[in-house]
């Protein structure tokens, strides 16, 4: 069973876990327990915490983990995420000693039997911004101090020891920031990861072009193919190669894709279809080699932006004010509309129509990746 974007486990979430994470709440009130929230010894220190689903969500923490390290550099921190976002872990640059725990979200009785499992910590912090599974899970785990988010709307802020206001009107590391604020811990590193030197085919000159958005209401963040084209042909009369991204379910529609491009019979054109083929260290590895990348709003913008690539994002029903790319060298291709953005958790809008996305301009994407690329 999938684990993002299963219904059957969200209305679980929702109609099961909201009465559940009250009645935990209520039994944290009446039984209570011994809370310490300012650890003494930070070289003794044991902190866990759990970032499950999104790979981007990972990355935009991973500046987040950093400053922990920088705070606390001989503390063990126990990572647990999921099966999502796990393949990221291996790229995070950390000095820290990291332990990965890996829950299996869709399996409860295996997932309780893991939490129940892990060692006691000084910390525990869940930057989990919606689901009641998290609170589930944090109130079983032993921890002295817990911290997790009080998300509008939510209902999953009442076993914490601290909650943590969660704001639509901020980017989410400011958001994530503020469990280290509520700890007086300094706060401010970006999204940092490493490049792992990687053997795939690749061009000597190439733009990423990663058309396929995740998640929920994932057809709300795709512009359409035909700009795409439009796009990719400019490329490729300049003599720019264009690898394609994504996984293993865009293969075939990137394959198809591929084949259109390679029908304008352009010279010398080379594109390559990496969807599905490359592994996550791959695609960071090739997207530290391209020239330029262009994606729609999902992760790869944020893998992008952490190793400070040349970066065109193009965002609709999402704020790029709440998950913009942080890079240094990101632009941000947004239309003006009273409908967008519509996005903050990921599945509000009811939305059918994504007229901001069809609004994007192909000559606005070109004229921003000549701002990045002074070649073109």
């Amino acid at each position: 069973m999938k684990e993002r974007g299963n219904r059957l486990l969200k209305k679980l979430d929702v109609f099961a876990g909201i009465p559940i994470v009250f009645i935990l709440g209520l039994l944290k009130k009446i039984f209570g327990r011994k809370v310490n929230c300012s650890p003494d010894n930070k070289k003794t220190l044991t902190i866990g915490v759990l970032k499950e689903a999104a790979i981007g969500d990972l990355v935009v923490l991973s500046g987040v983990l950093k400053d922990i390290e920088k705070w606390a550099p001989e503390a063990r921190l126990i990572l647990c995420c999921s099966k999502e976002n796990f393949a990221l872990t291996n790229l995070l640059d950390l000095n820290l000693n990291v332990e990965v725990i890996v829950l299996p979200m869709s399996k409860p009785l295996e997932l309780f039997k893991r939490v129940l499992s892990l060692p006691e910590m000084d910390l525990w912090m869940d930057f989990g911004q919606w689901p009641r599974i998290n609170a589930i899970i944090s109130f079983l785990v032993k921890a002295k101090c817990k911290l997790g988010f009080k998300t509008p709307g939510q209902f999953r802020h009442y076993v914490y020891d601290i909650a943590i206001s969660h704001s639509g009107d901020r980017h989410e590391i400011e958001n994530y920031r503020e469990f280290l604020r509520a700890l007086k811990i300094p706060a401010g590193s970006l999204p940092a990861l490493k490049i792992i030197p990687k053997s795939i085919e690749l061009s000597k000159k190439f733009v990423i072009f990663h058309m396929f958005p995740g998640g929920a209401r994932s057809y709300l963040r795709v512009w359409d193919k035909r700009y795409w084209m439009e796009l990719g042909r400019f490329f490729l009369e300049r003599n720019y190669a264009i690898a394609l991204t994504g996984g293993k379910m865009d293969f075939q529609e990137a394959e198809e894709f591929k084949i259109e491009l390679e029908g304008f019979n352009i010279s010398n054109s080379i594109v390559i279809n990496g969807a599905g083929k490359w592994s996550l260290e791959e695609t960071v590895f090739a997207i530290s080699k391209a020239v330029l990348v262009v994606s729609v709003a999902t992760s790869i913008v944020h893998l992008a932006a952490a190793i400070n690539a040349n970066l065109i994002g193009l965002y609709g029903p999402t704020s790029s004010e709440r998950w913009g790319p942080l890079g240094k060298k990101s632009r941000v291709i947004s239309p003006l509309l009273d409908c967008s953005p519509c996005l903050n958790l990921g599945f509000e809008s009811r939305c059918k129509d994504n007229k901001c996305m069809k609004m994007i301009k192909v000559e606005d994407v070109i004229k921003a990746a000549k701002s990045l690329v002074p070649d073109l």
